[in-house]
């Protein structure tokens, strides 16, 4: 599970585009290495906004809450995103990360044919 939800000034789309690579496999890397995440269960979202404040970059990490994902862990893990962040877009960043009880967890995967 952990998902990142990066929320952005609509006017850093160009530097958003031009270090897309570099950004995914960053924060990613941030969530196998840090969170100790699932690379299958990975996610990133990545939005351009008309309106972001107070920062131009909006985060909002959401994860399974496990024995392991201690309060220093997270921590850590939104000292990397930001990291990450400020590197590929100069740009101030808020985040906000937010521990998921398993047992209220519910998730739906559908196919399609494309």
């Amino acid at each position: 599970m952990p998902i990142l939800k990066i929320f952005y000034d609509d006017k850093l789309d160009p530097s958003v585009r031009a270090n897309r690579t570099q950004i995914q496999e960053g924060l990613e890397r941030i969530m196998r290495e840090v969170l100790l995440a699932d690379p299958d269960h990975c996610q990133v979202i990545m939005c351009a906004s008309a309106h972001c404040t107070p920062k131009p970059v909006y985060v909002d990490m959401q994860f399974r809450a496990k024995e392991h994902r201690t309060r220093e862990v997270v921590a850590q893990a939104m000292d990397a995103i930001a990291e990450v962040i400020l590197k590929a877009l100069s740009a101030g960043v808020r985040i906000r990360a937010f521990d998921i009880d398993q047992a209220m967890l519910h998730a739906l995967d559908i196919e399609g044919e494309g």
